[in-house]
């Protein structure tokens, strides 16, 4: 496969915004920054739907704007708003095919006592609102057919009489996997697939049984969806597989079956993704399902016909992912994730060649879709290291922001400096990232340094801008950012080499990173700071337990006592393909523990912080370390969010919480 770059001349008028800029980084700016996501773009490419979320103080929730931009006339449109939990909600927004409605899902207007989630129509000519199902349940994903009369919905049936019942019944597990973070203890309802005639309004149920169903897609013809589900013991495995329902007879489902039986190897359930004549499908190939995460994820090309697979990306060894075909069939974008980059890419069937579409420096998540391409245009969202993220125009070589929700905070704003970084670990191999400078920067004075660790494990940081790591520059740190073995964007081998091996060789990346550091010869060695959460609060652990050269560590939802975890998170399955059983494999659990059962040796204060209901990485974790600590007489504290998860969703935590961060820097790095 060959990889060609194509040069753009990018026409960024928000770098210039910060010449004039007098104010620092503040907790409170978490309040003014404002966030934006693409949500769709018409099939002419003429128009544009985008939504813009911001916290609000008073009612300690987020308030969300859904608009519509005109690319021609450059005129926006307010659509719909939500206010926090009033006004009428909505997600998953898309355009019809004529480009006169949007549909979207939503509970309803609170007043209503309505509770279910719903998918709703918006006339774009005269505003009108209507509910589209009425399904005695929460319908979490659609997809509607090009003619707009056949929607594909994936919904979960309401337990019976559950809103009557004053006393709750008693739990009853009977699951291999009964938890799940945001949803708590999981019962016997399914996700299954629904198909809905918005003409007739009949709704047929397609699936059933004991297992989960996701991702429709309907056929640009009409005539079949195609979705994701497991086989066999649901709960037990990751192995997703593609069916297709043909939706014009009363035929079951069809999985879809690879030439030779080859296994598809899906490890998460992504929307299939119709070629334009309906004769091929692109999807996630995710390699040895034993590996779990630390496969790499590539975009495949399955031909429905024959069975043959085109392993378009498999020649990268990176992860790529949120296909989409051009109008002809004859190209296919994908995001590529390389080394602290994230960027889009166009493959071509005629010459089976990629080339960079987007530059280097602008980076488009990997995860939620980031852009649209129409007539040889790309509309995108990306942000850069100094600019957060905005909507960009990409025509002929050129690109131009669309939108600038964020241009009055940030103007007023001091960036702090990106600069990439590269280092040697202990065994010779090289590590990168980036540091962040406070911007006032003099390389003759001494500054305290915070070491921040990513979560995943397999994720990495990248050239986006991070509130976060601006804010402590505007206090006064110097931040390194790194992405250690482990972490993806470097290929199979880097990321997969920390499998069942947590914190050993990549907490000792961490403390090449602070040599590295050190050896610049403008870091105070006396005010030393690190810090994570997840994975990344994880680490922490490992690092302090290995390393006693920080002066202060902010562990945030991490576990360190892994035996802790089984039974008790949501992991279960993947704990067992990684790490084995704890009465089969003892000594693999105990060393992937160190932090926990070597607490003795932490001499670093330490901040432990955590979601009262996270169930992906629990409470227990953070208090057994924290009581260790508290044990031994560290200096050390616990701090629990109420009733929040794996993410804090309330403003009010989310300030707190970077409240407390600087609170215990300060704390023991200004001695």
């Amino acid at each position: 496969m060959k990889l060609n770059k194509i040069f753009i001349l990018p026409v960024l008028v928000l770098f210039s915004w910060s010449i004039y800029a007098q104010d620092s980084f503040k907790t409170d700016d978490i309040y003014d920054i404002k966030s934006v996501s693409l949500s769709d773009v018409s099939h002419d490419g003429s128009s544009l739907i985008f939504i813009t979320s911001q916290a609000d103080i008073k009612e300690d929730n987020f308030n969300s704007t859904l608009y519509f931009l005109d690319l021609k006339s450059g005129k926006k449109e307010l659509l719909l708003q939500s206010h926090g939990g009033g006004g009428l909600n909505f997600s998953s927004v898309k355009f019809s095919s004529d480009s006169k409605s949007i549909y979207f899902l939503s509970s309803g207007y609170k007043a209503s006592g309505k509770n279910n989630t719903q998918v709703w129509s918006l006339n774009l000519s005269n505003r009108i609102k209507r509910r589209l199902t009425n399904f005695d349940g929460n319908i979490s994903d659609f997809d509607i057919s090009e003619d707009g009369s056949t929607i594909a919905f994936i919904g979960r049936k309401k337990s019976e009489d559950q809103d009557k019942i004053k006393t709750p019944s008693p739990i009853v597990i009977d699951r291999y996997q009964f938890k799940r973070d945001y949803e708590g203890f999981l019962g016997n309802k399914r996700d299954h697939l629904y198909v809905f005639d918005t003409k007739s309004r009949i709704e047929v149920q397609i699936t059933s049984g004991q297992r989960d169903h996701s991702s429709p897609s309907i056929s640009p013809n009409g005539e079949s969806v195609a979705y994701m589900t497991k086989e066999g013991d649901f709960d037990r495995h990751n192995n997703w597989d593609i069916f297709i329902k043909d939706l014009k007879t009363d035929e079951s489902p069809r999985k879809v079956i690879s030439k030779n039986d080859e296994d598809f190897s899906i490890t998460y359930p992504t929307r299939p993704e119709w070629s334009p004549d309906g004769r091929r499908i692109a999807y996630l190939h995710g390699g040895d399902h034993s590996m779990l995460w630390y496969a790499l994820q590539q975009v495949s090309i399955i031909d429905l016909e024959t069975g043959d697979i085109d392993f378009i990306t498999e020649e990268f060894d990176r992860n790529t992912s949120l296909p989409q075909w051009s109008s002809d069939g004859k190209n296919i974008y994908f995001i590529l994730e390389d080394d602290m980059e994230s960027q889009l890419l166009k493959y071509s069937f005629l010459d089976d060649s990629s080339k960079e579409v987007t530059p280097e420096n602008m980076h488009l998540s990997g995860y939620s879709r980031s852009y649209f391409v129409t007539n040889n245009e790309v509309i995108f969202q990306s942000s850069t290291s100094n600019t957060p993220s905005e909507i960009y125009h990409l025509k002929e070589d050129q690109i131009n922001a669309l939108t600038s929700v964020n241009k009055e905070f940030i103007k007023n704003k001091l960036i702090g400096s990106t600069e990439l970084i590269s280092f040697q670990s202990f065994d010779g191999l090289t590590i990168n990232g980036m540091m962040i400078k406070p911007h006032d920067f003099d390389p003759n004075k001494k500054y305290p340094l915070i070491i921040r660790i990513h979560g995943g494990p397999v994720s990495q940081y990248g050239r986006y801008f991070d509130f976060d790591w601006q804010l402590f520059a505007s206090s006064g740190y110097i931040v390194l950012v790194t992405n250690p073995r482990g972490s993806s964007g470097r290929g199979f081998e880097f990321q997969k080499s920390i499998f069942a091996n947590w914190g050993i060789e990549d907490s000792k990346d961490i403390s090449a990173a602070l040599d590295f550091a050190l050896d610049l010869g403008y870091i105070d060695e006396n005010k030393l700071g690190v810090g994570g959460w997840s994975y990344g609060g994880m680490l922490t652990n490992y690092v302090i337990a290995k390393d006693n050269r920080f002066h202060a560590a902010t562990s945030g939802a991490g576990i360190s006592n892994i035996l802790s975890g089984f039974g008790h998170d949501h992991y279960i399955r993947e704990y067992v393909l990684e790490l084995g059983t704890p009465w089969d494999n003892l000594d693999t659990w105990l060393n992937v523990s160190h932090p926990f059962f070597n607490a003795d040796e932490i001499v670093t204060p330490t901040l432990f912080l955590v979601g009262e209901k996270d169930w992906n990485v629990p409470l227990i974790g953070s208090e057994q370390m924290y009581q260790a600590l508290k044990h031994l007489e560290i200096p050390t504290k616990l701090i629990i969010y109420p009733n929040e998860h794996h993410g804090l969703s309330k403003p009010s935590y989310i300030k707190d919480r970077l409240d407390r961060y600087l609170e215990w820097y300060e704390e023991y790095l200004s001695r």
